[in-house]
């Protein structure tokens, strides 16, 4: 069987950066960080994944549902919902799909409801807010459906980078926000990333060794001023 090597690249990517902080990737850059998305659910590891778009471009939303079809096991679904304004597209019921689906996690550029239910389901949702006011799949809706792998290009407010989004790249998740990065990039940033979440992992250590231990004024003492 011939084993696909772009797929097995960013596998292994997906897998390394999984590994790490959002934080150690802030520290390197700032390119493809979504300044205005967080979670939606509590999130206590790092979460990484391969990025499928979905457009939206009326609360005709039943592309998601193809989306859903669509999406190999462990993918991160992109939702550009900034057409809908403050109407959410995404609530329980298709957290539900996803994580049938075995969706790793879903980001929605805009908002989305049953927030309590959300929480219960655990599946890592991130995105701008919450609204209790929602979209309709019902057939009498005939606006356009939109659109399933098309780029997003995405910038928070007018005094912000844009930040593009394509299908393939690789979305990084936590506690803090989110990346999403072409592979190329990733593959650029990975080693100076993992370098910076092993300095700051190992100072932890040490700081939190010496918390427990009582004897922090004497690690202090012995560090050198770059190092706190």
């Amino acid at each position: 069987m011939t084993t696909n090597t772009c797929l097995t690249d960013t596998a292994a990517l997906i897998d390394a950066y999984a590994e790490l902080a959002t934080s150690s990737i802030g520290h390197v850059t700032h390119t493809g960080y979504l300044l205005d998305i967080q979670p939606m659910v509590p999130c206590d590891k790092t979460i990484a994944g391969r990025v499928l778009t979905v457009t939206l471009t009326s609360t005709n939303t039943r592309v998601i549902r193809q989306a859903l079809m669509d999406a190999a096991p462990h993918d991160v679904l992109c939702i550009d919902a900034r057409s809908l304004g403050y109407v959410a597209c995404w609530g329980a019921l298709r957290s539900c799909a996803a994580i049938y689906e075995q969706l790793s996690a879903v980001i929605v550029l805009g908002q989305v409801t049953d927030s309590l239910q959300l929480k219960q389901l655990g599946l890592p949702v991130f995105a701008k807010g919450i609204s209790a006011i929602t979209t309709s799949t019902a057939k009498g809706n005939d606006a356009p459906a939109g659109m399933l792998g098309a780029a997003i290009d995405y910038q928070p407010a007018p005094d912000n980078d844009s930040v593009r989004i394509q299908t393939g790249d690789i979305a990084v998740m936590d506690a803090d926000g989110v990346f999403v990065l072409a592979p190329d990039a990733a593959t650029q940033l990975l080693a100076e990333c993992q370098d910076k979440h092993q300095q700051d992992d190992t100072k932890l250590q040490l700081f939190m060794e010496a918390y427990q231990n009582n004897t922090l004024t004497q690690l202090l003492a012995k560090l050198r001023p770059e190092m706190t």
